[in-house]
């Protein structure tokens, strides 16, 4: 085995063993799995863009909640719409962790509980940010793996 193949076998491996750990803390589920299954030579950035434009507008989405449920008194329909939003993008991008707190926050909109649905907010975010984090790692090692596979170090 090329040193190149040794490198994209440890890669490989690291991919594989991040995205098993982010389905086992209930993160990540197979819908992610299928975007990757959609990425191929004809669009090889695919997944990537993807997550980029999934996590943009999510902190777009956020930033919005934070501000309405800090409002003296919450419309409660518009951060309920804001939150149905999100637990959808979050659902068809697979992070299905973040689309159950979703459910959860839109429970609390429909009870009019603006201290349980903050707090709520605040676990998504949590939850939100670990699987940021742990993303970003996953798109530098594509990176990395594109780059062996076009011939680079």
């Amino acid at each position: 085995m090329t040193e190149v193949e040794q490198k994209l076998t440890a890669i490989n491996r690291d991919i594989e063993q991040l995205l098993q750990g982010l389905g086992q803390e209930g993160l990540l589920d197979d819908q992610f799995a299928q975007l990757m299954q959609l990425q191929d030579d004809s669009n090889p950035d695919f997944v990537a863009e993807v997550v980029e434009l999934y996590f943009e507008d999510s902190a777009g989405k956020l930033e919005k909640l934070d501000a309405k449920l800090a409002a003296p008194v919450p419309d409660f329909n518009e951060v309920d719409q804001l939150v149905h939003q999100f637990k959808g993008s979050s659902a068809s991008f697979g992070a299905q962790g973040l689309a159950s707190l979703c459910v959860q926050l839109r429970d609390g909109c429909m009870r009019g509980d603006r201290q349980g649905c903050q707090q709520l907010l605040q676990e998504v975010k949590r939850n939100f940010n670990t699987l940021k984090g742990r993303l970003e790692i996953f798109m530098q090692l594509e990176t990395q793996r594109k780059l062996l596979l076009v011939g680079g170090q």
